[in-house]
């Protein structure tokens, strides 16, 4: 399919590099090219990502190299990332009040972080762009047997049975829809020093402060690479100007894929989802694939390796994942995703999450990484800042009998303001405690 689609102008620039073999568009020669959304007219989708292509960029080269720095930085140990939002975004929610929201849940997280790890906090929001989905099918089922394409995501198709075909206009209401967004982020009425929720004044709260929050106020956009021929026009060289930060899925990563081959000459910090079936040999093969370069210091949290096994896998699971990315020189930035391992079904049928479970993989990786030489520099949830019922927890309103009284998410279940905090606080609260145990144990000499 893709082959009968010229270029975009933009796209094929060629920018200095050490691989020429790569390109935007060199992802086309790949045979594999999973989730691939197929469009009855391929003119119309060439001429959609034709005139974006050449549309401004929502993100500029230098916040790109930035966010690389920050990221560089979590992978030493020097900073740490928080990366939460949406599982997919809504562009009915492109308005003032809920974005607004989801800022100031990410500042506060950010801040509650900063102050309890002493680090500095990079923010990245699944903001401005995570408007397409991977999915285990591309067909369902109604009740009466006729076959209709899956929901795909905003940017793909709508979510009502008579919006299901695939819809290349879709790609260019989600360009307007992300720059909307980052409008309303950098806006004046957008939240960049939130009044804190029941968060105790420290010393920090100074000048100290600000040295841990140096990019305060700064939320990197992030959202999955999955759709190429969107990714590939809005490439300029290497940088993708459509967020600062993007990675590739469980079910996207194939070492002779398109989606692989599309990351690995980009400037942007990349992330790679993992789940408890990969293996250290697969992953370093990864590694070497999308940053040959190991050694290169340039190279430090280029990749960061985004962990989702599951509360009762982390511990059998990732000490051979860090042992065998260790040996091979790599040092990407690892990060825990405790959200997606821990999705379940609840009796009224609806998909959910236990928050326990959430907090047991988080701070299990915390734990695991310490006891294997290695840090975890940060934390990807699935999030939103309004007062949602779709995740469980110990509260009235958070029981599993509540999950249909606000239940608005397009795919997956986030946590609500409420709950993203309590993740959060209680999170740090347990790295507090390990810290402080392996410093006792550093004093005494053990």
């Amino acid at each position: 399919m893709f082959n009968d689609i010229p270029v975009p102008e933009r796209a094929a620039v060629h920018s200095a590099g050490s691989d020429k073999s790569w390109t935007p568009t060199s992802w086309m020669t790949k045979k594999i090219i999973i989730q691939e959304v197929q469009y009855r007219d391929p003119k119309a989708l060439h001429d959609v990502c034709n005139t974006i292509a050449n549309l401004p960029p929502l993100i500029t080269p230098e916040e790109i190299e930035a966010a690389r720095s920050q990221f560089a930085a979590a992978a030493l140990g020097k900073a740490f990332v928080l990366q939460g939002g949406d599982c997919a975004e809504s562009f009915n929610d492109v308005r003032p009040q809920i974005v607004n929201q989801k800022v100031r849940l990410l500042e506060e997280q950010s801040h509650i972080l900063a102050h309890g790890l002493n680090r500095s906090v990079a923010t990245v929001g699944r903001i401005a762009g995570q408007y397409a989905k991977p999915r285990s099918s591309l067909w369902e089922t109604l009740p009466d047997g006729t076959e209709v394409p899956t929901f795909r995501g905003h940017n793909v198709n709508g979510s009502e049975i008579s919006e299901r075909q695939p819809d290349p206009h879709r790609l260019l209401l989600g360009y307007f829809h992300s720059q909307a967004t980052l409008n309303l982020m950098r806006g004046p009425d957008a939240l960049s020093t939130p009044p804190m929720a029941s968060f105790p004044a420290t010393p920090a709260d100074g000048e100290e402060g600000a040295a841990m929050r140096p990019n305060a106020g700064t939320i990197y956009t992030s959202h999955e690479a999955l759709h190429l021929p969107l990714e590939s026009a809005s490439t300029e060289g290497r940088y993708n100007t459509s967020a600062a930060f993007i990675w590739i899925g469980e079910r996207t990563r194939q070492l002779d894929g398109g989606h692989v081959e599309y990351v690995r000459g980009l400037r942007n910090p990349i992330g790679i989802k993992i789940g408890p079936s990969m293996t250290g040999e697969t992953l370093v093969e990864l590694l070497d694939r999308i940053c040959p370069n190991a050694h290169d210091d340039e190279h430090i949290g280029r990749i960061t390796i985004i962990t989702r096994l599951g509360a009762d896998k982390v511990e059998s699971v990732l000490p051979p994942l860090i042992q065998a990315v260790r040996k091979s020189g790599h040092r990407p930035l690892w990060m825990c995703d405790p959200c997606h391992g821990n999705t379940c079904s609840a009796n009224s049928g609806h998909k959910t999450r236990h928050v326990s479970r959430i907090l047991q993989e988080a701070t299990t990786c915390y734990r695991v990484h310490k006891e294997n030489s290695s840090t975890l520099g940060g934390l990807h949830l699935e999030q939103t800042g309004e007062f949602v019922t779709e995740c469980v927890d110990g509260s009235e309103m958070g029981s599993e009998e509540k999950l249909g009284t606000n239940y608005r998410s397009l795919c997956d279940p986030r946590l609500s303001y409420l709950q993203g905090l309590t993740v959060v606080r209680e999170f740090v609260d347990f790295a507090q405690h390990i810290d402080a145990k392996y410093q006792t144990a550093a004093d005494n000499g053990i």
